[in-house]
Protein backbone atom coordinates (compact mmCIF):
# COMPACT_ATOMS: atom_id res chain seq x y z
CA UNK A 1 0.00 0.00 0.00
CA UNK A 2 1.15 3.54 -0.75
CA UNK A 3 1.39 6.12 1.98
CA UNK A 4 -1.57 8.49 1.79
CA UNK A 5 1.01 11.27 1.41
CA UNK A 6 3.27 9.99 -1.35
CA UNK A 7 5.00 13.40 -1.58
CA UNK A 8 7.13 12.64 1.49
CA UNK A 9 9.17 10.03 -0.37
CA UNK A 10 8.69 11.19 -3.95
CA UNK A 11 10.32 14.62 -3.69
CA UNK A 12 13.81 13.70 -2.53
CA UNK A 13 17.39 14.46 -3.60
CA UNK A 14 17.08 12.15 -6.60
CA UNK A 15 14.01 13.98 -7.87
CA UNK A 16 15.77 17.30 -7.36
CA UNK A 17 18.87 16.15 -9.25
CA UNK A 18 16.94 14.67 -12.18
CA UNK A 19 14.00 17.03 -12.56
CA UNK A 20 14.63 20.33 -10.74
CA UNK A 21 18.31 21.15 -11.05
CA UNK A 22 18.24 20.31 -14.77
CA UNK A 23 15.75 23.06 -15.73
CA UNK A 24 17.43 25.68 -17.89
CA UNK A 25 17.49 29.18 -16.29
CA UNK A 26 16.23 30.67 -19.56
CA UNK A 27 13.07 28.57 -19.27
CA UNK A 28 12.42 29.87 -15.78
CA UNK A 29 13.00 33.47 -16.81
CA UNK A 30 10.58 33.07 -19.71
CA UNK A 31 7.86 31.55 -17.52
CA UNK A 32 8.19 34.31 -14.94
CA UNK A 33 8.13 37.11 -17.51
CA UNK A 34 5.05 35.66 -19.20
CA UNK A 35 3.34 35.16 -15.84
CA UNK A 36 3.93 38.79 -14.92
CA UNK A 37 2.55 39.89 -18.27
CA UNK A 38 -0.58 37.78 -17.86
CA UNK A 39 -1.28 39.09 -14.36
CA UNK A 40 -0.03 42.68 -14.81
CA UNK A 41 1.89 42.87 -11.53
CA UNK A 42 4.86 45.17 -10.99
CA UNK A 43 8.08 44.89 -8.95
CA UNK A 44 7.46 45.62 -5.28
CA UNK A 45 4.28 43.53 -5.21
CA UNK A 46 3.97 40.67 -2.72
CA UNK A 47 4.11 37.16 -4.24
CA UNK A 48 3.28 33.87 -2.49
CA UNK A 49 4.73 30.75 -4.15
CA UNK A 50 2.99 27.59 -2.89
CA UNK A 51 4.92 24.41 -3.63
CA UNK A 52 8.01 26.45 -4.44
CA UNK A 53 10.38 23.46 -4.58
CA UNK A 54 13.98 24.65 -4.79
CA UNK A 55 12.77 28.15 -5.62
CA UNK A 56 13.40 28.55 -9.31
CA UNK A 57 10.39 30.84 -9.78
CA UNK A 58 10.58 32.43 -6.33
CA UNK A 59 14.23 33.40 -6.63
CA UNK A 60 13.75 34.82 -10.13
CA UNK A 61 10.85 36.92 -8.84
CA UNK A 62 12.98 38.13 -5.93
CA UNK A 63 15.72 39.05 -8.40
CA UNK A 64 13.20 41.18 -10.27
CA UNK A 65 12.31 43.12 -7.11
CA UNK A 66 9.19 41.34 -5.84
CA UNK A 67 8.56 40.66 -2.15
CA UNK A 68 8.53 36.87 -2.23
CA UNK A 69 7.36 34.23 0.23
CA UNK A 70 7.85 30.59 -0.70
CA UNK A 71 6.26 27.55 0.94
CA UNK A 72 7.10 23.87 0.47
CA UNK A 73 6.68 20.65 2.46
CA UNK A 74 10.29 19.63 1.87
CA UNK A 75 12.64 21.15 4.47
CA UNK A 76 15.71 20.32 2.36
CA UNK A 77 14.28 22.18 -0.62
CA UNK A 78 13.51 25.17 1.59
CA UNK A 79 17.07 25.12 2.95
CA UNK A 80 18.31 25.17 -0.66
CA UNK A 81 16.08 28.19 -1.38
CA UNK A 82 17.48 30.10 1.57
CA UNK A 83 21.07 29.23 0.70
CA UNK A 84 20.69 30.26 -2.94
CA UNK A 85 18.94 33.51 -2.01
CA UNK A 86 21.73 34.40 0.39
CA UNK A 87 24.38 33.59 -2.23
CA UNK A 88 22.72 35.99 -4.65
CA UNK A 89 22.27 38.72 -2.03
CA UNK A 90 18.48 38.69 -2.45
CA UNK A 91 15.65 39.05 0.04
CA UNK A 92 12.90 36.45 0.24
CA UNK A 93 11.20 34.39 2.92
CA UNK A 94 10.92 30.61 2.74
CA UNK A 95 9.00 28.27 5.03
CA UNK A 96 8.82 24.50 5.32
CA UNK A 97 5.17 23.76 6.00
CA UNK A 98 2.07 21.97 4.80
CA UNK A 99 0.20 24.40 2.55
CA UNK A 100 -3.11 22.83 3.58
CA UNK A 101 -2.72 24.39 7.04
CA UNK A 102 -0.31 27.27 6.40
CA UNK A 103 -0.62 30.40 8.52
CA UNK A 104 1.57 33.33 7.52
CA UNK A 105 1.48 37.09 7.93
CA UNK A 106 1.18 37.49 4.18
CA UNK A 107 -1.42 39.15 1.98
CA UNK A 108 -0.11 38.58 -1.50
CA UNK A 109 -0.89 40.56 -4.61
CA UNK A 110 -0.15 37.40 -6.57
CA UNK A 111 -0.26 33.80 -5.33
CA UNK A 112 1.12 31.06 -7.55
CA UNK A 113 1.30 27.26 -7.73
CA UNK A 114 3.31 26.42 -10.82
CA UNK A 115 4.54 23.48 -12.87
CA UNK A 116 2.11 20.84 -11.57
CA UNK A 117 2.60 21.57 -7.87
CA UNK A 118 -1.16 21.07 -7.37
CA UNK A 119 -3.36 17.98 -7.37
CA UNK A 120 -1.48 15.95 -4.78
CA UNK A 121 -4.11 15.53 -2.06
CA UNK A 122 -7.44 14.77 -3.74
CA UNK A 123 -10.38 17.16 -3.88
CA UNK A 124 -10.55 17.74 -0.11
CA UNK A 125 -6.85 18.40 0.38
CA UNK A 126 -6.55 20.45 -2.81
CA UNK A 127 -9.51 22.59 -1.75
CA UNK A 128 -7.83 23.17 1.61
CA UNK A 129 -4.77 24.49 -0.21
CA UNK A 130 -6.86 26.87 -2.30
CA UNK A 131 -8.69 28.05 0.82
CA UNK A 132 -5.38 28.84 2.54
CA UNK A 133 -4.11 30.53 -0.62
CA UNK A 134 -7.29 32.62 -0.76
CA UNK A 135 -6.84 33.67 2.86
CA UNK A 136 -3.28 34.78 2.09
CA UNK A 137 -4.20 36.76 -1.03
CA UNK A 138 -5.50 40.32 -0.81
CA UNK A 139 -8.89 41.30 -2.23
CA UNK A 140 -8.40 42.06 -5.90
CA UNK A 141 -5.21 40.02 -6.00
CA UNK A 142 -4.70 37.11 -8.38
CA UNK A 143 -4.12 33.39 -7.98
CA UNK A 144 -2.46 31.31 -10.70
CA UNK A 145 -2.46 27.50 -10.80
CA UNK A 146 -0.49 25.76 -13.54
CA UNK A 147 -1.10 22.04 -14.12
CA UNK A 148 -1.11 19.58 -16.99
CA UNK A 149 -4.22 19.56 -19.18
CA UNK A 150 -6.26 16.46 -18.40
CA UNK A 151 -7.86 16.36 -21.84
CA UNK A 152 -4.46 16.32 -23.54
CA UNK A 153 -3.09 13.68 -21.18
CA UNK A 154 -6.06 11.38 -21.83
CA UNK A 155 -6.02 11.82 -25.60
CA UNK A 156 -2.27 11.27 -25.85
CA UNK A 157 -1.89 8.92 -22.91
CA UNK A 158 1.51 7.23 -22.62
CA UNK A 159 1.25 4.14 -20.38
CA UNK A 160 4.98 3.37 -20.44
CA UNK A 161 8.15 5.28 -21.29
CA UNK A 162 11.79 5.56 -20.39
CA UNK A 163 14.52 8.13 -20.91
CA UNK A 164 18.21 8.29 -20.16
CA UNK A 165 20.70 11.10 -19.65
CA UNK A 166 24.02 11.63 -17.90
CA UNK A 167 22.19 11.51 -14.55
CA UNK A 168 20.73 8.04 -15.03
CA UNK A 169 17.89 5.97 -16.45
CA UNK A 170 14.23 6.69 -15.63
CA UNK A 171 11.44 4.18 -16.41
CA UNK A 172 7.77 4.98 -15.82
CA UNK A 173 4.50 3.05 -15.96
CA UNK A 174 1.23 4.99 -15.74
CA UNK A 175 -2.43 4.16 -15.25
CA UNK A 176 -5.34 6.55 -15.77
CA UNK A 177 -8.42 6.18 -13.58
CA UNK A 178 -11.27 7.71 -15.58
CA UNK A 179 -13.68 7.57 -12.61
CA UNK A 180 -11.39 9.17 -10.04
CA UNK A 181 -9.65 11.42 -12.54
CA UNK A 182 -6.18 10.38 -11.40
CA UNK A 183 -2.95 9.29 -13.04
CA UNK A 184 -0.98 6.78 -10.97
CA UNK A 185 2.71 6.55 -11.83
CA UNK A 186 5.31 3.98 -10.87
CA UNK A 187 8.78 5.38 -11.50
CA UNK A 188 12.04 3.42 -11.31
CA UNK A 189 15.29 5.38 -11.30
CA UNK A 190 18.69 3.81 -11.93
CA UNK A 191 21.35 6.34 -11.00
CA UNK A 192 24.79 6.23 -9.43
CA UNK A 193 24.66 2.46 -9.13
CA UNK A 194 21.45 2.59 -7.11
CA UNK A 195 17.87 1.62 -7.88
CA UNK A 196 15.06 3.73 -6.42
CA UNK A 197 11.33 3.24 -6.88
CA UNK A 198 8.65 5.90 -6.45
CA UNK A 199 4.87 6.04 -6.74
CA UNK A 200 2.70 9.06 -7.39
CA UNK A 201 -1.05 9.67 -7.64
CA UNK A 202 -1.92 12.96 -9.31
CA UNK A 203 -5.47 14.30 -9.55
CA UNK A 204 -6.11 15.66 -13.04
CA UNK A 205 -8.81 18.34 -13.05
CA UNK A 206 -11.08 19.42 -15.87
CA UNK A 207 -11.80 23.13 -16.29
CA UNK A 208 -15.21 22.70 -14.69
CA UNK A 209 -13.75 20.82 -11.70
CA UNK A 210 -10.99 23.38 -11.19
CA UNK A 211 -13.46 26.25 -11.48
CA UNK A 212 -15.66 24.65 -8.81
CA UNK A 213 -12.66 24.35 -6.46
CA UNK A 214 -11.75 27.98 -7.03
CA UNK A 215 -15.27 29.17 -6.32
CA UNK A 216 -15.51 27.02 -3.18
CA UNK A 217 -12.34 28.73 -1.96
CA UNK A 218 -13.71 32.22 -2.59
CA UNK A 219 -11.85 32.76 -5.86
CA UNK A 220 -13.37 33.90 -9.15
CA UNK A 221 -11.91 32.25 -12.28
CA UNK A 222 -11.01 34.89 -14.85
CA UNK A 223 -8.97 33.25 -17.58
CA UNK A 224 -7.80 29.85 -18.81
CA UNK A 225 -4.60 29.67 -20.85
CA UNK A 226 -3.04 26.76 -22.70
CA UNK A 227 0.53 27.80 -21.92
CA UNK A 228 2.65 30.62 -20.51
CA UNK A 229 2.39 32.50 -23.79
CA UNK A 230 -1.27 33.20 -22.98
CA UNK A 231 -2.56 31.03 -25.81
CA UNK A 232 -6.19 30.02 -25.79
CA UNK A 233 -6.90 26.89 -23.77
CA UNK A 234 -8.18 23.87 -25.70
CA UNK A 235 -8.06 20.07 -25.94
CA UNK A 236 -4.60 20.17 -27.54
CA UNK A 237 -3.10 22.48 -24.93
CA UNK A 238 -0.43 20.64 -22.97
CA UNK A 239 -0.98 22.77 -19.89
CA UNK A 240 -3.90 24.39 -18.11
CA UNK A 241 -3.02 27.72 -16.55
CA UNK A 242 -5.92 28.99 -14.47
CA UNK A 243 -6.00 32.65 -13.40
CA UNK A 244 -8.49 33.69 -10.73
CA UNK A 245 -9.21 36.84 -8.74
CA UNK A 246 -9.58 36.92 -4.98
Amino acid sequence: MMSTDWTQEYFDDTYRRLFLDTVEPARTRYQVQQLLRLCAVLPGAAVLDVGCGVGRHSIELARLGFRVTGVDMNADYIAACRERTAQLGLKAEFYAMDSRVMKLHVRADLSISLWSSFGYYGEIGDLQILQRVSEHTRRGGHVVVDVENRDYIVKHFVPEEWHENEQGLVCEKRRFDAVGGTVSTRRIVLSGGERCEYRRVLRMYTVAEMAALFEAAGLQPERWCGDYDGSRFGPESKRMIAIAER
